[in-house]
Parts: C-alpha cells; sequence; structure tokens
C-alpha cells in the first residue's frame, strides 16, 4: 500500500478576551469540512487549533471579572472548546497558549532564531488602543481616536523583538 499524502490544516488561534463569538465557530466548521473532505480522499490529515491567551487586554478583562488572567482563560478557553466539541469539529489537536508544551516549543523556536541573528531586541512606539490592541502612527489617528473603534488612544514605548528582515 502507497504512502498517504499528508495534509495540515490549521485554524487562526481563537483569542480568549471575551466570550466565543460565530466568527471563531464559523472558522473551526469551515476547516473541519476540508479534513473531513481530505480524510475522504485518503489523506493523512493533521488539524489543530486552539486558542491565543496572552495580551493586555486579557489581563483588563480579568481583572475587570476579579479573577486571575488564567483563571479568566481557562473559563474562555473552555467555552470554546466546548463549543467547537458540540460542533463536533475533528480536530487532532486543541492548543493552548499556556499549555507548558506549547510554550516550551516556542522557547526553543525563538532561542533558535534569536541565536542565528534572525530576531533582535529593540524598541516600538506609537499611540496604542488598549482594546484593539493595536499601535498607529499620528497620521492614521481619526481625530486623535483609534481609526478602528474610536477611542482614546495612549502614547506607548514597549521593548519588543522584530525579525531581521534584512537577512
Amino acid at each position: 500500500m502507497a504512502d498517504k499524502k499528508t495534509f495540515y490544516l490549521t485554524t487562526a488561534i481563537a483569542y480568549t478576551s471575551g466570550k466565543p463569538h460565530i466568527g471563531n465557530t464559523y472558522e473551526a466548521v469551515l476547516a473541519d469540512s476540508i479534513v473531513r473532505y481530505k480524510r475522504l480522499e485518503g489523506y493523512d490529515v493533521r488539524f489543530q487549533t486552539g486558542t491565543d491567551e496572552h495580551g493586555q487586554k486579557i489581563e483588563l478583562k480579568a481583572e475587570e471579572a476579579g479573577v486571575t488572567p488564567k483563571q479568566f482563560v481557562d473559563d474562555v478557553s473552555g467555552q470554546i472548546k466546548t463549543i467547537w466539541d458540540l460542533m463536533n469539529t475533528s480536530y487532532d489537536k486543541f492548543i493552548r497558549t499556556t499549555d507548558d508544551y506549547h510554550e516550551k516549543q516556542v522557547q526553543k523556536i525563538f532561542k533558535k532564531l534569536y541565536e542565528q541573528g534572525d530576531i533582535y531586541k529593540g524598541f516600538y512606539e506609537g499611540m496604542y488602543c488598549t482594546p484593539c490592541e493595536s499601535f498607529f502612527t499620528s497620521s492614521q489617528l481619526v481625530d486623535g481616536k483609534c481609526p478602528d473603534c474610536g477611542r482614546e488612544v495612549q502614547p506607548a514605548r514597549e521593548e519588543a523583538y522584530f525579525f531581521r528582515m534584512s537577512k
């Protein structure tokens, strides 16, 4: 018997700053229909999905709810997984960015890229909209406010890592 071809599919990872919404589920169900078709075609399918559980917005939402960020994302991630299981999505792996395994793998990849000089540390600054988790230049602002949501923005400067695009 010939070896099966492998087909990989991953979704965007759902952000856990609030209750799950139809957009998250729509994507998971659509991806599921693709992988089911590929399985019928005889492919060895690897389908992963999951949740993004880091960010300033999550920290603020957890504080508003009176819980730790971990408690907050545990709840939201659980809701998302429950919905996707109810929809009978056939993912092979549900990844949470707070999982020890995920964190260790990201650190391993990051370390290698950093040691190769593909990533470097620098500063990023601009006008920051916390609800949108986005930086904007002054020229992008609309009447001094976020062009996406219309809320106030704050000047921010943060140390960050950048990909070395010149390499």
